[in-house]
């Protein structure tokens, strides 16, 4: 299915067409988004496998198309990254899971602290810690309420991660390692580094579901010795939570207890007033 013909007589397809057009507008929402401050804080919580009550959440991004809709994560943080806005793109995430913080009892909703991503690229910026120290102060928010997450990804630069996690560390900020078995695992690396908790990919969840064998089980048991707590994504039953929950997870994560919800429908659910997971 042939639509143009480019000037070397390339032949272009239609679907790559959409493609580009669809990129095209995307970078202009992430734009858009950064200029106008206008990136929506989501809130999923996480959730205590002692309790089975909520105990944390994580910020999550949002931006829309120009026709309202929420675009994708996956779409739009390459972009940002490949454009050069990532870096304003997380800052002002982090600001606004800052701002709500400071304007709401997080506490009575159950909540001790709030994870927030930190793409690879923004997190090899020199000027990172003074930046979100600086946020911290503005807002009177003590570093350890908000989890630092950072992918394996963060980590093909060991020297330079090891750096800027001891910096960070030493203004109080504490890191999670999310996604865990999606790209570089490798456990003996992770001796070193200074993380309080692992997320487990969902998709190593999944698999682990499916074919039950000893290989998660047993590396959930080292990162328990290794004295990190393990944080399971991608719960979507309770059948799938319990399974989490008898291989030694401490937290869980997922549609099951709720999908990702606008920061104030969050707010209101999880009241003292509110709905519990």
């Amino acid at each position: 299915n042939v639509s143009k013909i480019d000037s070397s007589n390339i032949l272009i397809s239609d679907e790559t067409i959409n493609i580009t057009d669809r990129n095209t507008e995307i970078k202009r929402a992430v734009e858009k988004a950064v200029e106008q401050d206008s990136v929506e804080l989501f809130l999923q919580p996480l959730i205590d496998v002692k309790t089975n009550k909520i105990i944390g959440a994580e910020a999550l991004s949002r931006i829309r198309d120009s026709d309202g809709n929420i675009i994708s994560p996956v779409q739009f943080i390459p972009i940002a990254e490949h454009n050069g806005r990532i870096g304003q793109l997380g800052e002002q995430m982090f600001e606004k899971t800052c701002r709500f913080i400071k304007e709401h009892d997080i506490k009575s909703m159950g909540i001790s602290w709030i994870n927030v991503n930190i793409s690879p690229i923004q997190f090899m910026h020199k000027n990172l810690n003074n930046r979100f120290s600086e946020i911290l102060n503005k807002y009177g928010i003590p570093a350890e309420i908000i989890h630092l997450e950072i992918t394996e990804e963060s980590m093909i630069d060991y020297a330079l991660l090891q750096k800027q996690i001891q910096i960070m560390k030493n203004s109080g900020f504490q890191f999670v390692l999310d996604d865990y078995g999606s790209g570089y695992s490798n456990v003996t690396r992770l001796k070193s580094c200074p993380f309080i908790n692992v997320k487990l990919d969902m998709e190593i969840v999944w698999d682990y579901f499916k074919r039950k064998d000893k290989i998660l089980p047993t590396l959930v048991e080292t990162f328990k010795q290794m004295n990190f707590t393990v944080t399971a994504e991608g719960i979507e039953s309770m059948e799938m939570a319990d399974a989490m929950k008898n291989i030694g997870c401490d937290f869980l994560q997922g549609f099951c207890f709720s999908k990702p919800i606008p920061a104030e429908e969050f707010a209101q659910k999880y009241s003292i007033n509110g709905l519990k997971p």
